[in-house]
């Protein structure tokens, strides 16, 4: 009863431990062990003289009973440092850790005015789905589909958008510096505002998109002028 008593405390006192010091906890474990081989090495039973003293049968007793108390410690060090890991290991994003939004149909669904920074979006099916005013930097849409998508006032700097579906896509007043678009940009519904620096587009899309009548206006964000960014003469 005192051993689980004991058990029940170290476990306790594990869980209000600082991670910093769980690698000193880890050591102490490995000490403990260190112990309990130089112990079973030392005064096993094997070591005895074959004819057993009295002296020899005290020190097998002794060498049970403090087998038996590092095997315990060591056991309820290897449950608190279990349940001290469990609760201090962080909630997972979105994603679980893996493919975040790759493949997902969310269509008609709200994700405006979020911070998706760095999610991954490939092949998503985005049909109608908004992402008015969204962080979504470096975000990854290759091959998705956004028909009547709205980015209006998105931040997609950085962000992957080869061989999308685009058609009748809001990009009015987004950020997208660095950016890479497709052919697909030419069937968006408005660019009105748009900050295009730096963003990487096909020379022949390029040519066609400068000719749009809704490539004008100011970026109400970073101030930057929609042709300037396109570099459209």
């Amino acid at each position: 009863k005192i051993d689980t008593m004991k058990s029940a405390s170290l476990v306790a006192i594990a869980l209000s431990i600082p991670a910093s010091h769980a690698f000193q906890a880890s050591r102490a474990g490995q000490s403990a062990a260190r112990t309990q081989r130089e112990v079973r090495s030392n005064n096993s039973p094997s070591s005895l003289s074959l004819f057993p003293t009295e002296n020899d049968t005290k020190k097998s007793t002794s060498y049970d009973a403090f087998s038996q108390k590092i095997h315990s410690s060591i056991t309820a060090a290897a449950a608190a440092a279990a349940l001290f890991a469990a609760t201090t290991i962080p909630a997972n994003a979105v994603s679980g850790g893996g493919l975040d939004y790759a493949g997902l149909d969310i269509s008609n669904q709200d994700y405006s005015n979020g911070n998706y920074k760095g999610k991954d979006f490939t092949q998503v099916l985005a049909k109608a789905t908004t992402f008015a005013n969204s962080n979504l930097q470096g975000c990854r849409f290759y091959k998705a589909y956004l028909v009547n998508t709205n980015f209006e006032g998105a931040d997609v700097r950085g962000v992957s958008f080869e061989d999308t579906s685009m058609d009748n896509a809001n990009l009015k007043n987004i950020i997208a510096s660095g950016a890479y678009f497709g052919q697909s940009l030419l069937d968006v519904k408005t660019l009105e505002g748009g900050d295009f620096t730096d963003a990487q587009v096909p020379t022949k899309t390029l040519l066609q998109v400068c000719d749009r009548e809704d490539v004008k206006g100011t970026n109400p964000v970073t101030g930057v002028d929609t042709r300037d960014s396109l570099m459209c003469l």
